[in-house]
């Protein structure tokens, strides 16, 4: 049992550092991509063969990580690659696959420790954030990470001010909505402060928004520092459909909810003229804009992709899509679900989705399908951390989670109160 449990905290380890390199924690920005796959496909296939870890037997599992390996070879035909794109990108699936094929009790291990090892993290990055925001700072290094091409050559795509234990974006003076300062968003060691807000979206959700746990009080924390409209939207739509699933009048709190929305967003609108936060960030960018026909603050394509989008949804390429090379040849810009449809076209999607419920049904319950619709509004924001494996990580053994919690439940619903708990 010792050899088990050593070999089940190294390679738990490996699966969270993982797991924060697909989020971009800037310390290990140092490390190739092919370089990773490889050594997570070998570490794999060693424990795969070596180690008890493994649920086979379970067909929703296995079928799961069959379809994995499928899309990933579709990617590769549609993009037209040789034998080494091939098996390259059959081992990156093997950042994902072992996750699936986990025993629950592993899975549920892993995601607590993920839970753990990411609060630590946050919790110190938010007690020295809150000292940048006072004009207190640590000293820092200038970094960068990915160019982009931009008129005259190539450019940095993101610059930061690295203070090692946070981030402070200095690529542009204002974000999107144009009301607050980029650099004070909070990301702690990580590129994007809209990845880390939504994977604590699911955080949040799985553990039930229990404030006994202090976790999920640093993850609130974490939320808001990230002035993030996707985490915003997205714990709105996780706290109705937890407090939905607790209501015994659901219809009259889905009432309730909306009508505090309605009131809350006319009193801000009012408020100092509009000129806050909560409109100029908020509000505003969820009205409708006539111009490019969509909602404000979903600027995820630009106007000449939008062009291109149209006529390809007319066309027969729509089925298979055009591959990454000759979409991004058409226009490079933007992320989301058009970008990845424009890719891989209605049978990428459909692969894709497949996956995505094979892995619910795994839980086959309530809370596993809220997930599932989570996981499905993150991929129509942005298409590029749909096989991040931390995301992967975290739905997949969330949707373990559901089913102890499910199992707990019923349990003491059919409990005697006469038996011990």
């Amino acid at each position: 049992m010792a050899t088990l449990d050593s070999r089940w905290r190294f390679y738990s380890a490996i699966l969270i550092v993982q797991a924060f390199y697909s989020l971009h924690a800037w310390f290990l920005w140092g490390l190739s991509e092919r370089m990773v796959s490889i050594v997570m496909f070998l570490l794999a296939g060693w424990f795969l063969f070596t180690s008890p870890f493994w649920d086979f037997k379970n067909s929703k599992k296995l079928l799961a990580a069959v379809l994995l390996i499928l899309i990933y070879i579709y990617r590769t035909i549609i993009n037209e690659g040789n034998f080494n794109y091939y098996l390259f990108e059959i081992m990156s699936s093997f950042t994902i696959i072992p996750i699936i094929l986990l025993k629950s009790k592993y899975q549920l291990d892993l995601l607590n420790k993920f839970q753990n090892t990411l609060s630590i993290v946050l919790l110190v990055s938010l007690v020295f954030w809150v000292g940048h925001l006072l004009g207190i700072d640590l000293p820092s290094t200038s970094l960068t990470f990915g160019t982009i091409e931009r008129v005259g050559g190539i450019d940095d795509q993101y610059t930061f001010a690295n203070h090692y234990l946070y981030l402070v974006n200095q690529g542009s003076l204002f974000n999107d909505s144009g009301f607050l300062p980029s650099f004070m968003r909070f990301s702690s060691v990580f590129l994007e402060p809209g990845y880390l807000s939504i994977i604590i979206v699911f955080l949040l959700f799985i553990n039930g928004f229990d404030l006994r746990d202090k976790r999920n009080i640093i993850y609130l924390l974490t939320i808001i520092a990230t002035v993030s409209l996707a985490g915003y939207l997205m714990i709105i739509i996780a706290y109705i459909a937890h407090v939905l699933q607790k209501s015994r009048n659901r219809w009259l709190s889905l009432v309730g909810f909306f009508l505090l929305i309605i009131i809350s967003s006319a009193f801000f609108k009012e408020y100092n003229g509009g000129n806050n936060f909560i409109n100029k960030g908020i509000i505003e960018r969820l009205e409708y804009d006539q111009v490019t026909g969509n909602i404000a603050g979903y600027n995820r394509t630009t106007e000449n992709f939008d062009y291109a989008f149209d006529r390809f949804w007319g066309s027969a390429n729509i089925v298979t899509g055009y591959g990454e090379e000759r979409q991004k040849a058409i226009d490079s810009g933007g992320v989301g679900y058009k970008i990845y449809l424009m890719q891989y076209g209605l049978i990428g999607l459909f692969l894709f989705i497949l996956y995505l419920v094979l892995i619910a049904k795994v839980g086959n319950n309530y809370r596993s399908y809220i997930l599932l619709l989570l996981y499905i509004i993150m991929f129509a924001r942005g298409h590029g951390t749909m096989f991040y494996s931390a995301f992967m990580l975290t739905y997949i053994c969330g949707v373990a989670q559901t089913v102890i919690n499910k199992d707990n439940n019923e349990e003491n619903c059919t409990r005697s109160p006469l038996q011990p708990v």
